[in-house]
């Protein structure tokens, strides 16, 4: 590894140190990869710190998982930094009711994709996204959102 990486363990010591405030949590799992959980009102300007501070300028992916039963669900974008020896997964709380993000694209151009499909299927709703149309499904589609655990497919052929 060149001599200019990102160790996991400075990158906690660090972002803790400077931002705790904006988090809900910071955890290390898997030994190279770390979960930020951010609070609600600041999840553009942790996903900011994130691509301008510490170089996650890399959206690998980004998806959604339902939570039902406890009125949720989590949008989580996995990020890299080329130089780090770790990635992050930036976890995000929506409401199942309201399910309302601002759209990270004005982070990362590159995650277009990933948000008009989560959009898809699990009817999250990313604002200021610059193209939140189907991906995946027929432009008609009306038959819900296929991700989400309480889709029964009736009438889907």
């Amino acid at each position: 590894m060149a001599s200019n990486t990102i160790r996991l363990s400075d990158f906690i010591a660090s972002f803790n140190e400077a931002h705790s405030e904006l988090v809900e949590s910071v955890d290390i799992f898997e030994d190279t990869r770390v979960s930020i959980k951010a609070k609600n009102a600041k999840i553009i300007e942790v996903a900011e710190i994130l691509k301008d501070e510490y170089g996650f300028v890399i959206p690998i992916a980004g998806g959604a998982i339902d939570y039902p039963e406890e009125n949720r669900m989590e949008m989580n974008y996995y990020l890299n930094n080329p130089d780090s020896d770790f990635i992050i997964i930036y976890r995000i709380k929506v409401d199942r009711e309201n399910p309302v993000l601002p759209s990270m694209t004005q982070v990362w151009e590159a995650i277009s994709f990933h948000e008009r499909e989560t959009h898809e299927m699990f009817g999250i709703d990313f604002e200021g996204h610059p193209n939140l149309v189907p991906l995946l499904l027929p432009p008609d589609w009306k038959g819900g959102y296929p991700l989400r655990k309480d889709f029964k497919g009736e009438g889907v052929e």
